[in-house]
C-alpha cells in the first residue's frame, strides 16, 4: 500500500483515464483514501475535486458509487481539520464550508427559501450596517418608524426586536419584505443593492453545496475516454444540433435551482440566473452524459437589442461550467468558464458543441469572445493561457497587429512543443476581442458592441424631442409615431407583452430615417422583430433580428454619428 500523499497524486493522474484496469485502480485508491485522515485543507480539496470529477465523468458505475459515498463524508472530514485549515475551504462550495458574498436581492430571497436557517447577514463583515436603514424603514409601519428613526436603536438591534418569532434569521425578516408587493419589492431591491449587504451561508451537508449539487433523474453515462473537437471547428458548429428541448416549468425550476446554487456557493453570478425566465430553459443533449442548459432572462430584465441568456454545463447531472451567450443581430458574445475540479476533461469538445447549440438556437454566424475572458483584467485567464484555448479552435483577433503577434507565437509553439507565451505576451494578446466566423458571415453583419451606449443615447434624444411634460407621455407618443410609420393599425389588439416589446424598441427605431418609405416587407420584418421582444421566449426576437439587416445597419450608422458629434 502506498502512502496517503502518493495515493492522492496517483488518483489525480488517473482520474481521466479509462478502461477496466484504470477503474479497478481508481476504486482501490478510493478504498485506501476513504478511512485516511487528510492533514490539510489542500489535501481535502484535492480529494474533493477528484471525487467530483469521477462523478461527472465516470468510467464505471461502481467507481462513481464509491466516489459519491465518499463525497457524502466531506463535511465530516472538513470538521476534523484544525479550525485554521477549515477556514481555508471557505468560498469553495465544499460541504462543511462557509460561502461569504454580496448577492442581489432576488438571490438573497431565494437563499432564505433554500437554506432558511443556514444563511444570515454577515454582520461581522458588514462595515456599515446603517446602510440598511432606508431598506428597514420601508418595512416598518408608521407606529414603528418613529422609534426606529429616533437613533436609540442600532440597525441590527431593531431588526432583532421587530422580526417575528418564526423568522429564523435577520435575513429572513429582511427578505420577507420583498413579498409585500411589486412596488415595495422594487424599492427594496434598489436599497439592498446600494447597501451591499454581505451574507454568510453555512453549507454544512447542504444538497446545494458543490459537493452534492446534481440534477436528479438523468440516466448514467459511463465513458471510455474524452472526446476531441472536430478538425474543422466552424463546419462542426454550423451543423444543427437536433437534441434540444424546452423544459417544462417544473423541470426548468429544478435546473435553474442547480444552476443558481452552483454559482452562489462559489461566489459567482450570471444575470439570467438571478432573474430567470422559467418559460425559456433549453436543455441541449451533448452526448456521453454531457448537457447544456440555456436559461433566458425574465421579460422585465430584457435588454434592448441584445438577447441576454445564461448557461450551465452539466456532466451526468453535475454542474461543471457556466457562462452567458448574448446574441446581437447575426453575432453572439459568449465565453466558457469551467469550474476548477473539472479541468483536464473534454472542455474543447464541449465548447464546440455548446457553440453548435447556440448556433441552432439563435442562428449566430459569428461568435465574439470579449478580452476579459482570456486575460484583460483577468489574472486567472492569463495564468491559464486561456487565449490559446480559443485560438486553437479557430478564434482570431480582430486587430492586424494582434493577429500578427498571435500567428508568430503559434508558429513558435508549433516549432517548440515546450514553448509557452510569457505573461507580457498574453496581456498583449488580450487587448481586443476574438472572433470566430461561420460560413456565410459577411463583414456587414457585424454590429460593434461599443455602439450600444450610443444606441441608448439615441433613445434618450427621441424622448427628449417630444413636446410633453412627462417621459411616460413622451414614450407613448414615440410608440404611436413609430406604429404609424410602420403601418401598425392594431397595436391595441396585441397582448400586453407584445406591446411592451414594441415599446422597448420604439425609441431606438424612431431614430431611423424615412420608415414610411421602406418597402412593405422590410417594415413587416421590423414589426415582427419588435413584437417578438415581448414573446414568452426571447429566442423568437433573436431569430427575427436576423431578418432586419437594414434596421441594424442604420442603427449602427446613427449611433456612430451621434458618438462622433459628442466627441467634437
Amino acid at each position: 500500500m502506498i502512502s496517503r500523499r502518493m495515493a492522492l497524486q496517483r488518483l489525480r493522474s488517473l482520474r481521466n483515464r479509462y478502461g477496466a484496469p484504470a477503474e479497478m485502480e481508481k476504486r482501490a485508491l478510493l478504498r485506501q483514501l476513504r478511512p485516511a485522515r487528510m492533514v490539510s485543507c489542500n489535501e481535502l480539496l484535492a480529494l474533493h475535486e477528484d471525487l467530483l470529477f469521477i462523478c461527472a465523468f465516470p468510467g464505471a458505475a461502481a467507481t462513481r458509487t464509491l466516489a459519491r459515498r465518499m463525497l457524502a463524508e466531506t463535511a465530516a472530514r472538513l470538521q476534523r481539520l484544525p479550525r485554521a485549515q477549515q477556514a481555508r475551504a471557505d468560498d469553495t462550495g465544499m460541504a462543511g464550508s462557509t460561502t461569504r458574498h454580496v448577492f442581489p436581492y432576488p438571490l438573497a430571497q431565494w437563499l432564505t427559501r433554500m437554506a432558511p436557517s443556514d444563511i444570515e447577514v454577515d454582520w461581522r463583515g458588514f462595515d456599515d450596517p446603517s446602510r440598511l436603514d432606508t431598506l428597514v424603514g420601508l418595512l416598518l409601519c408608521a407606529a414603528e418608524r418613529e422609534g426606529f428613526e429616533s437613533g436609540e436603536f442600532a440597525t441590527r438591534d431593531w431588526i432583532r426586536l421587530a422580526r417575528r418569532a418564526g423568522a429564523p434569521t435577520d435575513l429572513a425578516w429582511l427578505a420577507a419584505g420583498g413579498r409585500a408587493g411589486p412596488g415595495v419589492a422594487q424599492w427594496l431591491e434598489a436599497e439592498w443593492d446600494g447597501a451591499e449587504v454581505p451574507l454568510a451561508w453555512q453549507l454544512r451537508a447542504s444538497r446545494w453545496s458543490a459537493t452534492r449539487n446534481v440534477v436528479a433523474g438523468l440516466p448514467l453515462a459511463c465513458r471510455t475516454g474524452m472526446r476531441k473537437p472536430a478538425a474543422d471547428t466552424a463546419a462542426e458548429i454550423a451543423r444543427p444540433l437536433h437534441a434540444i428541448e424546452r423544459l417544462s416549468r417544473p423541470r426548468a425550476r429544478q435546473v435553474v435551482a442547480a444552476a443558481r446554487a452552483a454559482l452562489v456557493v462559489r461566489c459567482r453570478e450570471v444575470n439570467a440566473m438571478t432573474y430567470p425566465n422559467l418559460d425559456e430553459v433549453w436543455w441541449c443533449d451533448l452526448g456521453e452524459g454531457a448537457a447544456l442548459a440555456v436559461i433566458g432572462i425574465a421579460p422585465a430584465q430584457r435588454l434592448t437589442l441584445e438577447t441576454n441568456t445564461g448557461y450551465l454545463l452539466f456532466a451526468n447531472g453535475v454542474p461543471i461550467g457556466y457562462g452567458g451567450v448574448t446574441p446581437l443581430f447575426r453575432q453572439a458574445n459568449t465565453g466558457i468558464n469551467i469550474f476548477d475540479p473539472y479541468r483536464g476533461s473534454e472542455a474543447a469538445f464541449l465548447w464546440t458543441q455548446m457553440l453548435r447549440a447556440f448556433r441552432t438556437l439563435y442562428g449566430c454566424d459569428r461568435f465574439v469572445i470579449n478580452a476579459y475572458q482570456f486575460g484583460a483584467g483577468n489574472a486567472e485567464a492569463i495564468q491559464s493561457g486561456a487565449f490559446w484555448f480559443y485560438y486553437r479552435l479557430g478564434f482570431r483577433p480582430g486587430g492586424a497587429r494582434t493577429r500578427t503577434l498571435a500567428a508568430r507565437e503559434a508558429a513558435r509553439m508549433a516549432a517548440d512543443r515546450a514553448y509557452r507565451s510569457d505573461t507580457k505576451t498574453l496581456r498583449a494578446l488580450a487587448t481586443g476581442d476574438l472572433y470566430l466566423d461561420l460560413p456565410g458571415f459577411a463583414p456587414a453583419d457585424h454590429f460593434d458592441e461599443a455602439l450600444l451606449p450610443q444606441v441608448g443615447a439615441m433613445a434618450a434624444r427621441q424622448l427628449a424631442a417630444q413636446a410633453v411634460a412627462s417621459r411616460a407621455d413622451a414614450l407613448r407618443r414615440v410608440v404611436q409615431s413609430v406604429a404609424g410609420d410602420l403601418g401598425v393599425r392594431d397595436l391595441g389588439a396585441w397582448s400586453p407583452a407584445q406591446r411592451r416589446g414594441f415599446g422597448l424598441l420604439a425609441p431606438v427605431v424612431a431614430g431611423l430615417h424615412d420608415l414610411r418609405d421602406w418597402p412593405a416587407p422590410e417594415r413587416a420584418a421590423l414589426v415582427t422583430m419588435m413584437r417578438a421582444k415581448g414573446s414568452g421566449q426571447e429566442r423568437e426576437f433573436a431569430l427575427a433580428a436576423r431578418a432586419v439587416p437594414r434596421a441594424f445597419g442604420e442603427i449602427a450608422a446613427a449611433a456612430r454619428a451621434l458618438g462622433a458629434n459628442r466627441a467634437c
